[in-house]
């Protein structure tokens, strides 16, 4: 019994442990997305889509608040039978709220391209906020939700949002390299 005991003390102290970001940090992050949208017109069932998103994300810290970093993606649209790969670039600029816990704004700017149904390109930029909670000094879970953004592919279809809901909420997980 006093092992366990100590054993979770252990836990709680190391997770309570006060991760602060510091110059030269470097940031890899992976998220995953979903996203499934069944229309309805006047009460009659159009086509369901669905949306698969993995991203990964490597960035460093300029300074204890700022981080500057790349982008590589990947995107599955069904039933368009569409894969879509990302490039881009973002900052992400961080306020510390309480120990461990820090909300960020993130802009960045994208380049989709595809050959699956032809060429596809798409540009996309925006805004995400979002939420980092250390869970050690080193790794930290990531959560944000919606976004304010503009996207146009080669289609000329242009789509403008503003989504700040929880119906599109991204999680991943960052490793800090120091």
């Amino acid at each position: 019994m006093k092992k366990l005991i100590f054993t979770m003390a252990i836990l709680l102290v190391s997770t309570l442990g006060f991760a602060q970001i510091q110059k030269g940090d470097i940031q890899i992050t992976g998220n995953v997305g979903y996203n499934k949208t069944r229309p309805y017109i006047t009460q009659v069932v159009t086509r369901e889509t669905s949306r698969i998103t993995i991203s990964s994300k490597a960035g460093v810290f300029l300074s204890e608040t700022t981080s500057l970093g790349g982008i590589l993606g990947f995107s599955s649209l069904k039933p368009q039978d569409l894969t879509i790969f990302n490039v881009g670039a973002y900052a992400r600029f961080h306020k510390p709220v309480v120990e461990n816990f820090y909300l960020y704004l993130e802009p960045s700017f994208s380049y989709g391209f595809s050959n699956s149904n032809g060429t596809y390109d798409t540009i996309d930029a925006k805004l995400s906020p979002g939420m980092t909670y250390f869970m050690s000094p080193k790794f930290a879970l990531d959560m944000n939700s919606g976004m304010i953004g503009y996207a146009k592919n080669t289609n000329g279809v242009e789509n403008y949002s503003f989504n700040l809901n929880l119906a599109n909420i991204t999680l991943g997980a960052s490793f800090y390299i120091r």
